[in-house]
Formats: structure tokens, sequence, C-alpha cells
């Protein structure tokens, strides 16, 4: 009699294994997982404040308040970030406008590559699935992360 492993060991072994895949690249460009997170939002938003970055970072669960924080200052402090010309809405201490932040040159150079190799990695992994799969994949993940955020909410976090 075969019987089915429990989907969590399925989901966390997936978990697992694409960060197995991830945390080389990170270490050889000298990344964290919150600093990469803070590049991956800003390669898909374009330039956002300080506040904005943090409360993504909290808000998806990479890092909690004064993590996300400290990755962020601390991007700054490496000259990884920089403040743009543009500023937005009174996010700052004392209702203060925010500048928005951008990647340096530096920056660049060491998510690049890193992002390519993750291209890479999660079309060989992905790639050759058939669409259906993979658009009722997205529908269960994003579905599951929403109700993992209600009772996160619910639990007070």
């Amino acid at each position: 009699m075969t019987t089915t492993p429990p989907l969590s060991r399925d989901i966390g072994r997936a978990e697992r294994a694409m960060g197995a895949l991830l945390e080389p690249l990170l270490v050889e460009a000298g990344l964290s997982f919150p600093e990469w997170t803070v590049l991956v939002f800003l390669d898909g938003d374009g330039p956002l404040t300080a506040g904005e970055l943090v409360r993504r970072q909290v808000g998806g669960r990479v890092a909690p308040e004064a993590v996300a924080r400290a990755t962020v200052d601390g991007l700054l402090s490496r000259d990884l970030l920089a403040p743009t010309d543009e500023a937005r809405g009174a996010g700052g201490p004392g209702g203060v406008e925010e500048p928005r932040l951008r990647p340096t040159a530096a920056a660049e150079g060491a998510y690049r590559p890193v992002r390519r190799t993750v291209d890479r990695i999660t079309d060989g992994l992905y790639g050759d699935l058939p669409p259906a799969d993979l658009e009722a994949t997205h529908r269960t993940l994003a579905e599951v992360v929403r109700r993992a955020n209600v009772r996160l909410a619910a639990a007070g976090g």
C-alpha cells in the first residue's frame, strides 16, 4: 500500500531546494537574502522610499521591521542604494518626504548576474511544464499566501 506524503513535506522540500540554489549565488555576490529582496523590489517597481522597502520586506515576511530597516540602512551605508532626485509622500519620520532610492552601479553589478542565473535556473526548472500546470500553480500559491496572511493577521503577526 502506498501513501501520499503530506503536502507540507513537498512544499518544504521545494522551498529548501530553491533556497539551496539561490544561497551560493548570494554568497558569491556578497548579498544577504533580505538585501537581495530589496534589489528585487527595486528591479520590479523602480525607485521606492526606505519606508516602502521596509514595509514590503515586513509585509512579504522577508524580515521583521528592525532587520528590514537595518538592511536598507546597510545598503545605503555600503553605497549600494542612493537617493534619486524624486521624493514620495510623507512616509518619513515626522511626516517628512522621503527620497526614493535606486540601486547604484555597484548594486547592479552584484544583482544582475544573480538575477540572470536565477532566471536561467527558473526556466530550466519550470520552462517545459505545461502552461495549464503553471497557471494552476500560480493560482494555488497566490491563494496559499493569501490564506497564510489572513492567519498571520488574525494571530497579530
